[in-house]
């Protein structure tokens, strides 16, 4: 045997540094695509059962925000666990107003809904406008929106 590997060192070394190579190999696939097999989100959506928005409550949000005078449109969107919702306002509607329209998305939703989904709205003028479009953020641990910065005008 000892002979043996002194005649072949350099094959017993090539094959020892190969299986080396196979072994960190197969390490690192299972590391970094460790969640291949499973769901686009993973384990993210997890309890989501638990607080699903229907379509009979998706429909009251936007007849919510569609009942103000000051909209011409909305749309709703769920993607995960973020809720985006769009609605077009009226030319004359200013930032403050626009701003206060949030308020009516979380009307319809619980408590819970409320702590498990991000929601964002996207508020714009269907003429555009030099203060739009405009866009709020809930975090879930948020209790209200955050908003993007008023533009200055040039």
């Amino acid at each position: 045997m000892k002979r043996f590997l002194k005649e072949h060192k350099v094959v017993v070394a090539a094959v020892i540094f190969m299986l080396i190579i196979i072994a960190i190999a197969f390490v690192a696939k299972k590391t970094l695509f460790s969640n291949s097999d499973n769901a686009v989100y993973g384990n993210r959506l997890e309890g989501i059962d638990a607080v699903k928005i229907d379509s009979k409550q998706k429909k009251e949000i936007l007849d919510n925000v569609k009942n103000d005078t000051a909209v011409k449109n909305a749309t709703y969107k769920l993607q995960g666990k973020l809720i985006n919702i769009t609605i077009v306002v009226n030319d004359d509607v200013g930032v403050d107003t626009a701003r206060a329209l949030s308020n009516k998305v979380l009307e319809k939703l619980q408590d819970k809904q409320k702590k498990y989904y991000d929601i964002q709205v996207f508020v714009k003028k269907e003429n555009g406008g030099k203060n739009f479009p405009i866009i709020g953020y809930k975090h879930t641990s948020k209790e209200g929106f955050s908003w993007t910065k008023d533009r200055v005008a040039e």
